[in-house]
C-alpha cells in the first residue's frame, strides 16, 4: 500500500468532516442575516437578532453535523478497503455538493418566504402537484434566475478550489497522537461529538423536536430553523396531514386533546358519542323547506388573489374596483374576512369539503366522495351542479375530483374556449372575462329550463405573470398611491394592479348583467378572494399579518330571499368556512350541511371570529397564535397586531379553545371517514 496516501483517518477524513459542519453554520448565519436585513422591517429591535442567531447557530450545527455524519458513513467503506485517497476526494465532492444544496434552499425560501410571508411549509411540495410548467415560467420571469444559477456556479467553483485547500491545511495541523490508542481515541471522540451535535442536546428529547421559540415574536421565531430544517418540518406535517394512517384521531391529539370525548365536551356538546358528534357536525338550516320552483340559484366565486389590503389604496386616480364599485351598494362587503388557507386549492378544498386537512382529494383519494361537500344539501334539493375553472380540470386533478363530490359538471377551458373560439389567456387559464360570460350562459340556460343552478367559480387571471393583452376598459391607475410599503419595481406593480382592477371590474359586469336582467331576482351570489396578492408589499411581520391574511368578500341577496333581522354585521370577523352555510340557510332551509363555520345573516354575540390556516383565530380582542397553547396579539389598529404576544384572558383562551376543538372533530370525521371508504 503506497504509505503517501494512508495517514490516519482523523487526519485526513475528519477535517474535511467539521469543515462541513462549518460551512452549514456559516451559511445558516448569512441566510439568517439576508432575511433579517429584507423582511425584518424598520420597527423590528435589532439586539433580537443576536438570539436568532445562536439559538439558529445550534440548528445549524445539528445540520451540519447530520450531513458529516452521512457523508462518513459513505466514505467509511471506501477508506477500510484501502483506497483512501478515492474517500478523501469523494468526501470532498459530496461536501461541496452538500454545502451548495444549502445555498440553493437558503436562496429559495428567502424568495419563497417573500411571497407566501412564510418559511416553507406544505404548500412547497404543490409545485409537483400544480402547473409545474406554468410555476417554472413565473419563476423565470419574476426571479433572479440567471444571477443566481451564474452564483451558485461561481460558489461551487470556490468551493472546489477552496475545500482541497483547506483541507490539507487543516489536515497539516490536525491533532495526532503518537501511539495508535491515542488515534483512535481521537477518532471515537470525535464521532461521539458529531453525534452529541447532530442530537442538539443531552437532554431528554433531540433539539429539532423542540419548540424554537426565543422570543414573544412570531417573526423572531420564525428564523431560527435552517432551511433544510424548515423543508424537512414541511414534509413531516404534509406526511401527517395527508396520511390518514390508521388512526382517526391524529389531529385530535395534534390540536390538544386526549380522546374525542375531551374534544366533544370543549366544543360544548352534551356526549361524546360517536354518532351524536356526527349528527352535530351535520345541522340543518332554520325555516321551511320551499318547492325547488321557488328557490334561487346560488353562485359561489373563488376569485384568484383578491387580497383586501389593496382596496385601501382604491380612489379616483386608482381606480382598483371598475364596475364593482356600483354593485357593492347592491349587496354586502366584508371588511373583515379572512382567508382560511394560503393558497388556491388549500382554501378550495376548505371551501367545498371543509376540511382542516388538505391536500385530501388528490392521488388515491381523488376518487372517494365525501358527505361533506358544499355541493351536496344543493343536489339533495334537486339542484344541478356546476363548477367552472379558467383553466384545465387536470389541475390538482379537479376533473377527476369533483364529480365524486356531487358536482353534475365540470367545466373548464376547452370548454370555455369551445364556445368562445377567439378566448385568450394566460399559462394559467382564460381571462376572466370569457370565464363569467360563460357562468352567464350557464345560468340563463338552466333558468330556461326550469331547472336550478349552483355554480362555482374558479378565476385565474389575478396571477403571475401578471398578463393582461385582451381588450379591456383603461382605467386610472397610480403604484405610487401604494405609499412606500410597495414593490420598488413599479412597472411590475403596474402589472398586477391592471390584473387585479380587471378581475375586479369583470366580476363587477358579471354581477352588473344578473342585476339588470331577470335573473337578479333570483340569484344568490358569495364571492371572496382566495389569498392576497401577496408580492406587491414589504410586510413588517407579524405586525401586519392581517393584512397578509384579509381578503376581499361579498354577498348578494335578491329582496325576495332575505330573511327577517338586521343583515350581516359586516364589520364582523369571519371566512371561509362561514360561506356555505350562510347559503345553505338562505337558499335551502331544512337541508343538512357541514357545519364548518356561522350563518353571517345573524349577527355574531362576540363579534365574530376567523381560523386562517388551522393556527391564527382572529377575534376583537387580537390575534391568537397557535391554537395549542396560544398567546395573543393584541390590536394596535384595523390593521396592525402587537408584535409581542402574551397570555390571554380566560375569556379568549375559552374561545380558541372551542374553537381547536372545532377543529379537532371535523378532523376526526374526515379522517375516519377516508379509512372508511377505502376499506
Amino acid at each position: 500500500m503506497n504509505t503517501a496516501f494512508s495517514p490516519a483517518p482523523a487526519q485526513r477524513l475528519f477535517p474535511r468532516l467539521w469543515m462541513l459542519v462549518a460551512g452549514v453554520v456559516a451559511l445558516g448565519a448569512v441566510a439568517r442575516l439576508c432575511m433579517w436585513a429584507t423582511y425584518a422591517g424598520a420597527s423590528r429591535a435589532t439586539e433580537l437578532l443576536w438570539p436568532v442567531l445562536l439559538q439558529g447557530a445550534r440548528y445549524d450545527l445539528v445540520a451540519g453535523a447530520i450531513c458529516a455524519l452521512l457523508v462518513g458513513l459513505v466514505a467509511a467503506p471506501v477508506w477500510l478497503s484501502g483506497r483512501r485517497e478515492q474517500a478523501v476526494r469523494g468526501t470532498q465532492w459530496l461536501l461541496v455538493a452538500l454545502l451548495l444544496l444549502f445555498a440553493l434552499l437558503s436562496v429559495c425560501e428567502h424568495f419563497y418566504y417573500g411571497f407566501y410571508k412564510t418559511r416553507f411549509d406544505p404548500i412547497v411540495f404543490g409545485m409537483f402537484e400544480d402547473d409545474t410548467g406554468a410555476i417554472l415560467e413565473t419563476v423565470w420571469d419574476d426571479y433572479p434566475v440567471i444571477p443566481g444559477v451564474l452564483g451558485l456556479v461561481l460558489g461551487g467553483a470556490l468551493l472546489g478550489w477552496g475545500v482541497p485547500h483547506v483541507g490539507r491545511w487543516l489536515g497539516a495541523r490536525w491533532p495526532k497522537g503518537s501511539a495508535r490508542w491515542a488515534q483512535v481515541l481521537l477518532l471515537v471522540m470525535q464521532c461521539l461529538l458529531l453525534l452529541l451535535l447532530a442530537r442538539g442536546t443531552v437532554g431528554t428529547f433531540p433539539l429539532v423536536r423542540r419548540d424554537v421559540t426565543v422570543s414573544a415574536d412570531p417573526f423572531v421565531n420564525a428564523l431560527v430553523l435552517n432551511a433544510p430544517l424548515t423543508l424537512y418540518r414541511a414534509a413531516r406535517i404534509r406526511a401527517r396531514e395527508t396520511d390518514i394512517a390508521t388512526d382517526p384521531l391524529v389531529g385530535v391529539h395534534r390540536l390538544g386533546f386526549a380522546s374525542l370525548k375531551q374534544a366533544a365536551m370543549a366544543v360544548g356538546l352534551p356526549s361524546s358519542d360517536p354518532g351524536q358528534i356526527r349528527s352535530a357536525l351535520f345541522p340543518v338550516a332554520p325555516g321551511q323547506p320551499r318547492a325547488l320552483a321557488q328557490s334561487p340559484h346560488v353562485v359561489v366565486g373563488l376569485l384568484e388573489s383578491f387580497g383586501q389590503d389593496l382596496l385601501y389604496a382604491d380612489g379616483p386616480g386608482n381606480d382598483l374596483l371598475g364596475r364593482l364599485r356600483g354593485e357593492l351598494a347592491h349587496g354586502y362587503r366584508f371588511d373583515n374576512f379572512i382567508a382560511g388557507q394560503n393558497g388556491t386549492h388549500p382554501t378550495l378544498e376548505y371551501l367545498l369539503l371543509g376540511t382542516p386537512i388538505t391536500p385530501l382529494a388528490n392521488g388515491r383519494n381523488a376518487r372517494l366522495a365525501f358527505d361533506t361537500s358544499a355541493a351536496l344539501p344543493f343536489k339533495r334539493a334537486g339542484y344541478r351542479t356546476a363548477f367552472l375553472y379558467g383553466g384545465g380540470s387536470d389541475w390538482r386533478e379537479l376533473g377527476t375530483a369533483l364529480p365524486q363530490q356531487g358536482f353534475d359538471q365540470v367545466y373548464d377551458a376547452r370548454d370555455i374556449r369551445q364556445r368562445f373560439p377567439d378566448a385568450r389567456g394566460t399559462d394559467w387559464g382564460l381571462y376572466d372575462a370569457y370565464l363569467f360570460r360563460f357562468a352567464q350562459e350557464l345560468l340563463t340556460q338552466a333558468d330556461a329550463r326550469g331547472e336550478r343552478l349552483f355554480l362555482v367559480l374558479l378565476t385565474t387571471t389575478n396571477h403571475p405573470p401578471f398578463q393582461l393583452d385582451t381588450p379591456h376598459p383603461r382605467l386610472p391607475l397610480d403604484p405610487s398611491a401604494l405609499g412606500p410599503r410597495a414593490l420598488d419595481d413599479k412597472a411590475e406593480l403596474r402589472k398586477m394592479l391592471a390584473t387585479y382592477q380587471y378581475q375586479a371590474d369583470e366580476f363587477g359586469g358579471f354581477l352588473q348583467q344578473l342585476r339588470q336582467g331577470p335573473l337578479g331576482k333570483r340569484t344568490l351570489v358569495a364571492a371572496a378572494g382566495d389569498h392576497n396578492l401577496r408580492s406587491h408589499y414589504h410586510y413588517d411581520l407579524p405586525s401586519e399579518q392581517v393584512d397578509v391574511d384579509r381578503v376581499f368578500a361579498y354577498l348578494r341577496v335578491p329582496a325576495a330571499y332575505v330573511p327577517p333581522g338586521e343583515g350581516p354585521d359586516v364589520r364582523a370577523f369571519a371566512g371561509h368556512g362561514d360561506l356555505i352555510p350562510t347559503l345553505v340557510s338562505l337558499a335551502l332551509p331544512g337541508e343538512r350541511y357541514f357545519a364548518t363555520g356561522r350563518n353571517l345573516w345573524e349577527r355574531p354575540t362576540d363579534g365574530g371570529q376567523a381560523l386562517a390556516q388551522v393556527e391564527r383565530l382572529y377575534t376583537p380582542e387580537g390575534v391568537l397564535v397557535p391554537l395549542v397553547k396560544p398567546k395573543l396579539h393584541a390590536w394596535r389598529d384595523p390593521r396592525h397586531i402587537a408584535v409581542e404576544g402574551r397570555m390571554p384572558g380566560a375569556a379568549s383562551a375559552a374561545q380558541v379553545r372551542r374553537t381547536a376543538a372545532g377543529v379537532a372533530l371535523r378532523d376526526w370525521y374526515i379522517r375516519e371517514q377516508v379509512l372508511r371508504l377505502r376499506h
